[in-house]
């Protein structure tokens, strides 16, 4: 995404999830995905980046490309939660507070692109960090573009077969400036930001206070549903295979940005694991490795993209509770793309097309270092700068 759009584009996001059961591909459930490279469709498709992609992630994307989820083997109950031992891990931290909840990481991508004739596929890479006041200070978040690169040797045989064409940040036709190559971008959200777009009118300091128990905490979040439903009528009407989140969508793709970016209490970080781990359509993965490698337990959600499938995949460093990543697999070949993403259709099975991998969470006290002439954010100005 362009930056002259990103931030316009950011201001109006609002979620955009799957459609509702109907088909044979047993008990399905709804779930968020990734926005992918420079296009943005319907309201506020935002290339996603954090993770991966095209830009945002980090920012907590809005969901678009629905299509029906299906589960495979079930985590099960409460009582049999797969991610009871990270919970219990994750609950048994000692928490410092200081001035920001601090989170670094990498977006990680993989997509095809070229011609028809000769398509390969490439790797991308932007380094993310974001500082999240606990007070009504803005939240500084950043984003880095690292060298994008032939995803194999066969890959690089077919790029050079293209006559080596420049390959640059996220976006394969060098148009993302938004985490440009070998600079950073800073950008400069409400610290709600985007919790409050999804409905959960907090503040960042209340957030501390969510209930440690996972029935309770999902009551509490819930509470927060009936009025954000209400806000639905007035978007646009949703584009061919994507629909208005359900409660049930809704509630995870909340939990997982809570999980993702929020600064929450060492006890509420383990009751949304037990919570997310016991959903309806939440599968048991065992033992998996993120996008980086390393290696934790996990849990995972399926959902068609296109005419193929992909799965949703949470991993949790199980010794520590620490979140590794959530990262997007394909699990069966597409055909063709899913709504408003191109370079998926074609990926093979075990891609991992999309990821966010977590380096560091951790209060902190130091501020980020900002640019001499990046200017103070400022309420409805384009708060950002480059360094």
């Amino acid at each position: 995404m362009k930056r002259k759009d990103v931030l316009d584009v950011l201001a109006a996001a609002r979620p955009a999830d799957l459609d509702p059961p109907g088909t044979s591909r047993a008990q399905v459930v709804e779930l968020r995905a990734p926005v992918r490279s420079r296009h943005a469709t319907w309201l506020g498709a935002v290339a996603a980046s954090l993770a991966t992609v095209s830009v945002i992630a980090v920012m907590g994307v809005p969901r678009l490309m629905g299509q029906d989820t299906v589960t495979g083997q079930i985590a099960g109950g409460s009582s049999a939660n797969v991610l009871d031992m990270a919970a219990d891990r994750a609950a048994g931290q000692r928490q410092t507070l200081g001035r920001y909840w601090h989170t670094s990481g990498l977006i990680l991508g993989e997509q095809l692109i070229g011609s028809p004739d000769n398509r390969y596929r490439i790797r991308t890479r932007a380094q993310t960090s974001r500082w999240v006041p606990p007070g009504p200070e803005y939240m500084v978040f950043t984003e880095r573009g690292l060298p994008t690169v032939p995803a194999s040797a066969a890959d690089e045989q077919a790029w050079r077969r293209a006559g080596a064409p420049k390959l640059c940040g996220n976006d394969s036709n060098c148009g993302n400036d938004t985490a440009p190559l070998g600079r950073t971008r800073f950008m400069f959200m409400p610290s709600t930001w985007p919790i409050r777009d999804q409905g959960l009118t907090l503040s960042a300091s209340d957030l501390l206070d969510l209930p440690r128990d996972p029935d309770v905490l999902k009551k509490r979040l819930l509470s927060f549903w009936p009025a954000y439903e209400k806000t639905m009528a007035a978007w646009p009407s949703p584009p061919p295979g994507a629909s208005l989140p359900t409660e049930e969508s809704w509630l995870l793709d909340l939990s997982l940005e809570l999980l993702e970016h929020s600064p929450i209490s060492a006890g509420t970080r383990a009751a949304l694991y037990r919570m997310v781990a016991s959903l309806p359509g939440t599968r048991a993965l065992g033992q998996v490795r993120d996008a980086e490698g390393r290696l934790g337990i996990g849990v995972g959600w399926r959902r068609a993209i296109g005419d193929g499938w992909s799965e949703t995949q949470l991993i949790v460093d199980e010794p520590s509770g620490r979140l590794l990543a959530l990262q997007h697999v394909v699990v069966e070949q597409a055909s063709q793309d899913p709504p408003g993403a191109d370079g998926i259709a074609g990926l093979p099975a075990g891609s991992i097309y999309h990821a966010l991998v977590y380096q560091k969470a951790t209060w902190t006290d130091t501020p980020p270092t900002l640019p001499a002439d990046c200017p103070a954010p400022k309420e409805n100005g384009r708060n950002e700068c480059l360094g």
